[in-house]
This record gives structure tokens, sequence and C-alpha cells, in this order.
């Protein structure tokens, strides 16, 4: 047979040999193979009654975007398909993934990564779950691209793998709402096939989604959609209530700061000190201006010490009395509610800003380019004029748009309103995508056994 001539033996080649040589670099054939015979697996009726999906995945618990996410998009599943059986994988401490998460969604169930390559890991709950998943749902984040900052093709790989093997077995599998940087060669050859035959992917910024439209990716479904994050709603009051005392925070008196350093890469030392000098300014013209406090706040816990050695420690000690300093980590639980109070969020991180808007708080991004491209959701939202490139923009410049938030705050929180419409809207065709894609696979699937 001439496979250059055959469009379907080319593809069933190009996919057997692909997943081969993905699997014996990884050493999870068995893995594979086990999942592709799901097929053929018979159905047990005592265990179809509800929707099942895998969500993959949970990240790290050091970030508290990265934290937030997962419950956002369990409440998202809960708002829209209430009868579903979520079963989350974790990427990272699997044992306080499951803590955190089945203490405020009882329903869900969490288990471990199989594709983690650091240690052996035993597959068969990961298996166990991705058979009994009527569709295989990646959650929002920045985790399918290889290429632009780095090529580390033991991280990128892994934590794509439930989307191939998804594709393998002829199940069903969407993205939720991710950013897309890059896909460099050889990732390019393997990605663009594999996002065409998803049920739909989404990215959460439009200049993501013109570049998966530039590849000729052409999934069903293709589009723009909102961070899970935006579904963000757990409160610890009480926590958030007694940190704002602890430091004689007033609600809508003050602001928090989120800086982001060369701690995480990226950046050289040159440029952070540059980037925090802007910080300070604004930090001291902000108090000078208004009289309100300033709350330097963490998004990531390694950014602690950073934070209080580049910005605390050298504003000038007149102004201290107005500087606030969280000095531990926090949940997004506490974090979220203090958001709320806060008159404005000004951060380097992007789910704090996140965050905040989900909050009902006006923001300010200062990016840099190394952010990505999902600092650009701020366009879609129809508030670019509070994201800001730290780099070019002068200090003046960010500082006057924070100051016009404090000036008109009505116009500041109708914008946020505005903004929050988009991502509602977005919500609702999202997830009906998601519930009528896991509709179509149950139909499928029951079909195959009459």
């Amino acid at each position: 047979m001439n496979i250059k001539n055959n469009t379907s033996t080319r593809r069933a080649f190009l996919s057997q040999s692909t997943m081969a040589a993905i699997g014996l670099s990884m050493g999870i054939i068995p893995a594979i193979s086990a999942c592709r015979r799901s097929e053929n697996t018979t159905l047990d009726a005592s265990n179809s009654s509800s929707p099942k999906i895998l969500l993959c995945y949970s990240w790290s618990h050091s970030n508290i975007g990265d934290i937030a996410i997962t419950p956002s998009m369990l409440h998202l599943i809960q708002q829209y398909i209430p009868e579903a059986e979520v079963t989350v994988v974790a990427n990272a401490k699997v044992k306080a993934t499951e803590a955190y998460l089945t203490k405020r969604y009882p329903k869900c169930r969490v288990v471990e990564n199989p594709f983690n390559l650091s240690v052996e890991k035993n597959s068969k709950e990961f298996q166990d779950a991705f058979e009994e998943a009527d569709i295989v749902l990646y959650n929002s984040g920045t985790t399918l691209s290889y290429g632009r900052w780095e090529k580390n093709w033991n991280r990128t790989m892994p934590l794509a793998m439930p989307l191939f093997m998804a594709r393998e077995a002829g199940k069903p599998y969407g993205i939720y709402c991710q950013s897309f940087e890059k896909f460099a060669w050889p990732s390019d050859v393997i990605f663009r096939p594999m996002l065409s035959d998803a049920a739909f992917v989404f990215a959460r910024d439009g200049n993501s989604l013109d570049y998966l439209k530039s590849l000729g990716i052409e999934p069903p479904e293709l589009g723009w959609g909102p961070d899970a994050t935006f579904a963000f709603n757990l409160r610890d009051e009480d926590a958030a209530e007694a940190f704002m005392k602890e430091h004689d925070l007033k609600p809508k008196k003050f602001i928090t700061v989120t800086i982001r350093t060369s701690i995480q890469g990226f950046l050289d030392k040159k440029r952070e000190q540059a980037h925090a000098a802007k910080i300070r300014q604004l930090i001291e013209t902000w108090i000078d201006r208004t009289g309100h406090d300033v709350l330097i706040c963490p998004e990531v816990e390694w950014e602690i010490e950073p934070a209080r050695k580049l910005i605390f420690d050298q504003l000038p000690k007149k102004i201290h009395p107005h500087i606030k300093f969280k000095s531990k980590f926090w949940l997004p639980d506490e974090a979220f509610p203090v958001y709320a109070k806060a008159e404005a969020i000004v951060s380097m991180e992007q789910h704090s800003i996140i965050l905040a808007l989900a909050a009902g708080t006006p923001v300010i991004l200062p990016r840099f380019l190394e952010n990505g491209r999902k600092a650009w959701m701020l366009k879609d939202l129809g508030i670019e004029e509070w994201l800001f490139d730290i780099d070019k923009d002068p200090e003046e410049q960010i500082t006057a748009a924070l100051l016009d938030i404090h000036n008109d705050y009505e116009a500041a929180l109708s914008k946020v309103k505005s903004a929050m419409d988009i991502v509602h809207k977005g919500q609702k065709h999202t997830m009906s995508v998601l519930s009528q894609t896991i509709e179509n696979s149950r139909i499928a699937k029951w079909t195959r056994y009459i």
C-alpha cells in the first residue's frame, strides 16, 4: 500500500509511530496499551448513571493561582453539570491536593499523576478513571507549549499524555481555556493533529487563539473562553477579617501590590531592579496622593522574601506606617475576600488579576514580555487600558492609571462589571460545549453496547 498517497493510512501511521515514540521515551507503553483496550471493556450500567469527567490537572501548591484553578473548574462543573462525577489528576502533592479539594468539593475524587518522571508510580487508579471517563478535560494553564523559553521535552510531554491517550483510545477530550505560547519542532508534528482532533479547544486569550488559527488547527469547536479561575468563589472570611484587623486595613482604603522577580526565571537582575524601582515609586506616589495603605502580598510563595528585600525594605521609613506586608503564604480562600475589600489590585502575576476581577475589584497589570500571551486577556475583556509593559511604559503612566481608578471609582467598578459580563457569557458558552460533548460521548458509548 502507498502510504504517501493514502490519507487515512498516513494518519494512522503517524498516530502509531508518534505514540510509540512518546511511550518508549517515557516508559509508559503499558499504561497506553491498557487504556487503548478500554473500547473493549464491558460497560457497567451501575457506574454510568452520572457523567464522569477526568480533569487533568490540579497544579502546584506554591502559587495561589495554581491552587485556585482547579476548585474554580469544579465550581463551574457543579454549576453547569451538577450531576457529574469528577476525578482530578493531581500533578503534585496528591494528599495535600485531596485534602484541599475534597474538603470544599466532597464529590470529587483525586488520583495521582502517573506521568511524573521523577518517581515510578502505580497508574491503576488513573487507568480506571480514564476508562470510566466520558471525557478527558484539560484544565486552564499554559502547559501545552514547547519551545518559547526553554525546550524541556520531559516537562511538556508528560503533562500532555492524557490527551494523546484519549486520542489513541477514541475517547472525547477537550482543552479548557489555555494559553498557547509556541509549538517548536518536533512538538508541532504531534500537537497540531492532537488539538485538531479534540472535541473542543478554548484559548483564554485572543492572542493564543490567533496563534492556533495560524497553525491551521481546526477542532470542531475552537474559540475564546475565560480562564477557569474567573469562577473562583471560595472565601475564608474569618482568616481575611483576622488579617485585616491585625494590620489595621480598612475596606476600600488600601491597594495590594504583587511583584514577580528573577527567582522564577525569565528576568535578569538588572530588569528585576528596574521593575522594583518602578513599583516602589508607584507605592510612594499612591500614598502621597491618597493617604491610603498598601499591602505587599505574594501570589507565589517564593516571592515573599524577594518582595521584602526589593520593595518593603527599600521604601522610605516615613511611609512605613502605610505599608503592610504579608510575610506568610496564603491560600486563595483568604486572598480572595481580601482582594474583594481592596480598592485596587496591582499585580505582575496574572492570577491575582483574575481573582481580583472575579471579586469585583479594579486591577493594574504591569506585565513583562515573558509573562506570555495570557496578559492579553485584558484586551479580550475590554480593559486593555489597565494593561502595561513594565519594561517600556514609564512609571508615571502606570501610576496615573491607578490614580484614575481612585479618582473615579464608580467608573472603574463599571468597567469591572462589563469585563465580568464577558467572562460570564464565555463561561456559559464553554460549559454548554462541555456538557454537549459529554452527552454525545455517553450516547455513543451506550449505542456501542446496545
